[in-house]
């Protein structure tokens, strides 16, 4: 929701430069990214609980912060509280899910949850403009203070009884868990082609004028969010470095087919063919990070390989711009490219995920 609307706001509000502005809307992200790991770091010394409530209430604390700013320092204090909110939530709720997870279960269940969060991203942005229509920027803080409160009261009527271990409270515990390097780099690459759908998939369809360009993006998320729910099983069924090595080219050959289309069908149908690969990322690695991770770094681990993602995601499109062209199509060829060089971590060091840490 904040994000949706923030450019305006910190436009017509605050009277932002447009460098200003998407600066208000970016830094919340880094703020996610940075706090990924420190909170698995932390949901792994005390457990995942704490860490879920603490980020429901930092979460709780950025939207307030939304409501009482009066200029950009205090809107952007507001904005990194939400975004280490986020970061914290998702990584340590993961981490206690897949911590009850029976092994056979576990691509499943995170591709399961992992949908939780992309519902969210699919639906904030369609009702913060549909607050905003009918109230102004004060609802719509309102309305992202209230969600977070809400989640802490449902995190709050779960039981006490996720309590990290005490035997392993003195080990010393890395930042970057070495689980995460592998897994992580990957997800840096396949990252790419995200950071390129959103910066650029639109602004290919404008280029060649083809048809349908608003329905572009809402392709590609009902072939995601379509793909993440019945394909999540084949992670458990078959492994997960078969699958995500299948996820990577078919990312790939999505992102090949959408620098090489001319017409609206065939863009279609790519854009669709690159939202399943990318579907299948999260599942896995989350699945190849909790088999060789050490129990006691496993929500570290976690948090680090969704943090690559954002990495990934951050420069996508920066990186697609320098090579976009008049038409668009250099991000694509880019991405397709990252995605073939996502396969190589885990093809030439196969060992370091498959074995678990000692």
């Amino acid at each position: 929701m904040t994000i949706h609307v923030m450019p305006s706001y910190a436009h017509d509000r605050l009277g932002a430069d447009a460098v200003t502005a998407g600066m208000a809307v970016t830094i919340g992200s880094l703020a996610t990214m940075v706090a990924r790991p420190l909170a698995g770091r932390l949901a792994d010394q005390r457990g995942g609980r704490g860490v879920v409530m603490a980020g429901s209430i930092l979460g709780l604390a950025g939207g307030l912060g939304h409501l009482v700013a009066t200029g950009l320092p205090e809107l952007i204090l507001a904005r990194l509280a939400l975004g280490a909110g986020e970061g914290a939530l998702f990584t340590a709720s993961i981490g206690w899910v897949l911590a009850r997870a029976e092994p056979s279960r576990r691509g499943r269940i995170a591709g399961h949850f992992g949908l939780s969060m992309w519902t969210g991203l699919a639906a904030g942005p369609v009702l913060g403009a549909a607050i905003l229509a009918v109230g102004s920027y004060r609802s719509v803080w309102i309305a992202a203070s209230t969600f977070p409160a809400l989640a802490s009261v449902l995190v709050a009527w779960t039981r006490h009884s996720d309590r990290a271990s005490l035997a392993g409270a003195s080990i010393r515990r890395a930042f970057l868990p070495k689980a995460a390097w592998i897994p992580g780099a990957s997800n840096v690459f396949a990252s790419i082609g995200y950071g390129v759908i959103a910066a650029f998939l639109v602004p290919r369809f404008e280029a060649l004028h083809l048809i349908g360009k608003d329905l572009a993006l809402a392709a590609f998320g009902i072939a995601f969010m379509i793909t993440r729910f019945v394909g999540s099983p084949s992670v458990d069924r078959f492994g997960a470095r078969r699958v995500i090595l299948a996820a990577f080219l078919v990312e790939a050959a999505g992102l090949a087919g959408l620098y090489a289309a001319h017409t609206a069908w065939p863009a279609f149908t790519f854009t669709m063919l690159t939202g399943a690969g990318l579907s299948m990322l999260y599942p896995c690695l989350a699945s190849l990070v909790t088999e060789a991770a050490d129990p006691r770094e496993r929500s570290a681990a976690l948090g680090a390989v969704t943090s690559a993602w954002d990495l990934g995601l951050a420069v996508g499109g920066p990186l697609g711009g320098l090579v976009a062209g008049t038409a668009n199509a250099g991000p694509f060829a880019l991405g397709a490219a990252a995605a073939l060089l996502a396969t190589m971590p885990l093809l030439l060091r196969p060992k370091d995920i498959l074995a678990h840490q000692e």
